[in-house]
């Protein structure tokens, strides 16, 4: 028993260091970017020896490879819970748009912009930051999805969607890092409403509303059929010119 806390104490000391090797890089890469990221400065900013940050990473990638997902917490962690939290899809996506247009620190976007300048030259850290960002549009196609089958929009792309506003939300928060007075919550809220009343005001053109089909059209079937007049214009619409 006793061998088993002593070996439990070290794999928490392990653990401590390993953190604080990571939270040093992380200052590192934010205060000299890509250029001045060296294992021989982390450990310098951590307090450790120069192999105690090898033998927890073997080189400079493994370290840079192992802050691609230190960094989840700055984006990726806070929207899935955003997204997995109780609520509509109209109020959780509100409520991440809201969280979007929070500023972001001047450090985060340091290290998040270093993490892509390595990522540019190496491929191992491409490959891994590819795969964040992937996680990152994730749950907004999840939210369009969620608002389609709320608000019954049939034939919604909520991927399309649901990716095309993640890297638009994305790129709006590197803008707002440059000019705070970039107005991201406007733009988003804006955007998503677009999308959604448009949709709906496409259906109604189609079909009309719900509540305006006489029952008398209705099939056997459940369906809905146009009224005569309609049905009068559809086939004139459709028939062949003479």
């Amino acid at each position: 028993m006793t061998g088993d806390r002593r070996r439990t104490a070290r794999e928490a000391q392990g653990a401590a260091t390993r953190e604080r090797i990571l939270e040093a890089a992380r200052a590192t890469l934010a205060e000299h970017g890509p250029d001045g990221f060296t294992t021989r400065g982390v450990a310098q900013r951590a307090g450790v020896s120069h192999g105690m940050v090898h033998y927890h990473f073997t080189d400079k990638r493994e370290l840079a490879l192992a802050l691609v997902v230190h960094a989840r917490r700055d984006w990726v962690e806070p929207l899935e819970e955003l997204v997995d939290g109780p609520g509509s899809a109209d109020k959780r996506l509100r409520d991440v748009i809201a969280w979007i247009a929070e500023p972001a620190t001047l450090e985060t976007m340091r290290v998040h912009q270093s993490l892509f300048v390595l990522a540019l030259h190496d491929e191992a850290v491409r490959d891994r930051l590819a795969a964040e960002f992937a996680r990152w549009r994730a749950p907004f196609v999840t939210l369009f999805g969620d608002l389609a089958s709320e608000r019954g929009l049939e034939s919604f792309d909520a991927k399309s969607v649901g990716e095309a506003f993640a890297v638009a939300a994305d790129a709006l928060v590197q803008q707002q890092a440059l000019d705070p007075s970039v107005p991201t919550a406007r733009v988003l809220t804006r955007t998503f409403e677009q999308l959604v009343d448009n949709k709906v005001q496409d259906l109604r053109m189609i079909v009309g509303p719900a509540s305006a089909v006489p029952l008398h059209t209705r099939t056997s079937g459940g369906r809905s059929r146009p009224p005569a007049g309609r049905q009068s214009r559809i086939r004139q619409r459709t028939c062949c010119p003479t």
